[in-house]
């Protein structure tokens, strides 16, 4: 019986991996491929919710749900109100619809049919669960007796070892990442700013040097 729910739970996996897989580059082809920009922000966030479905089977749950909360609770959102505060014409929305319901159909069956995949898989055998020991039934008693449970308490898990690699091994990458992010930011400022031709340039230090009593002149009605 254990056997055959090991040779069961494999294929299932790659199942659910093909599914959650399929399914992202699809809708990132759909995003790409829609010419109505809300559709294509609808797109987007299935795309992120198959890519959160890919780390779950990874067993990385922290990150699957950093994506959900970061890339579909704050960007998609923020760029579904962008999108939809646009005057876009609704003949022109009326006429990209059509032909697109059986590909939303089909993208949300296989989500559906990947999130109850991944329901029904049992506790014991989940892939959501990491523990740091291996199962105690399938462990002797003397190797249970000599456990160091002081390793298995102080061991990194994931996001530790993550947080290790990038402030410390790779911190320099990330002030580089940092920087080139800086210059991207400064260099969008610059090119959106607009500068009027005939305003004269305010300078603090010389308006506040100037003798008020020169300037301002008492006016007699």
């Amino acid at each position: 019986m254990t056997n055959e729910r090991r040779r069961i739970q494999p294929r299932s996996m790659n199942s659910l991996f093909f599914l959650f897989s399929t399914g992202a580059w699809v809708s990132a082809a759909l995003v790409l491929r829609s010419k109505n920009p809300v559709h294509s922000v609808f797109y987007l966030v299935l795309t992120f919710l198959h890519a959160s479905g890919l780390l779950l089977l990874q067993g990385l749950e922290f990150f699957a749900l950093l994506q959900l909360l970061v890339y579909i609770g704050a960007l998609a959102i923020m760029f579904l109100f962008v999108v939809m505060l646009l005057d876009i014409p609704a003949t022109e929305i009326v006429a990209h619809q059509r032909g697109t319901y059986p590909v939303a159909g089909l993208l949300f069956l296989t989500l559906l049919i990947a999130i109850f995949g991944v329901l029904w898989q049992p506790m014991e055998k989940s892939p959501f669960v990491t523990p740091l020991l291996p199962e105690v039934a399938s462990l002797p008693k003397e190797t249970f007796l000599e456990t160091s449970w002081q390793a298995a308490s102080t061991a990194h898990s994931p996001l530790a070892q993550l947080g290790v690699a990038l402030y410390g091994v790779h911190v320099d990458l990330l002030l580089l990442a940092s920087l080139l992010l800086l210059v991207a930011m400064m260099g969008a400022v610059a090119l959106t700013l607009k500068r009027r031709v005939h305003a004269p340039l305010h300078d603090v230090f010389v308006q506040h040097s100037v003798d008020f009593q020169k300037v301002v002149s008492k006016v007699q009605a």
